[in-house]
């Protein structure tokens, strides 16, 4: 499940949600609701988190 692989992921990089929210250009209330699953980024965006996070679809998505 996305919501909850971005939170691990992001944890287990020893990023907080406004770390990766300055990194994605974006709000860390949009990293909070992505990982409370209120919502889902693009796919431009998913993406763009892949690539920030150095992971692949399948670990985000999976």
């Amino acid at each position: 499940m996305f919501s909850k692989n971005l939170k691990d992921i992001r944890l287990m990089k020893n990023l907080t949600q406004k770390d990766l929210a300055i990194k994605l250009n974006v709000s860390f209330k949009t990293i909070s609701h992505w990982e409370a699953g209120y919502s889902e980024p693009s796919l431009t965006m998913l993406t763009l988190i892949k690539n920030t996070l150095f992971v692949s679809y399948e670990e985000l998505l999976d």
